[in-house]
């Protein structure tokens, strides 16, 4: 690390590949202990959601949770990789079926 410094004021650093390297990877990491701390208030609110939204009963929930549970631990996973430009097979699969989130959510 090169850091810059103006006088006695340090206002920088410029990092080496390797390093700007493990700060990817970290922040990576920390989001995915960030997602995992808020994982039941999330999937509360997608259930609650399907419940009013859906009419979708208990069986449905907890089948629904289960499933969806284990493609967010998937999700995850993604986060430990050190590839940040990888897209996820979901949203690929979903644009083969002609839905594009990003459009939807410009549009929201």
């Amino acid at each position: 690390m090169q850091v810059k410094k103006s006088g006695k004021i340090i206002f920088g650093a410029d990092f080496t590949a390797e390093e700007k390297k493990a700060i990817d990877i970290e922040i990576k990491k920390q989001l995915a202990e960030f997602d995992k701390k808020h994982e039941i208030e999330i999937d509360a609110l997608i259930l609650w959601t399907l419940h009013q939204e859906f009419g979708f009963g208990e069986k449905r929930l907890k089948q629904f949770y289960y499933i969806f549970g284990k493609a967010i631990d998937e999700l995850i996973k993604r986060y430990e990789f050190d590839d940040s430009d990888r897209i996820w097979i979901c949203t690929e699969k979903l644009k083969d079926y002609g839905i594009d989130l990003e459009e939807w959510a410009k549009e929201r």
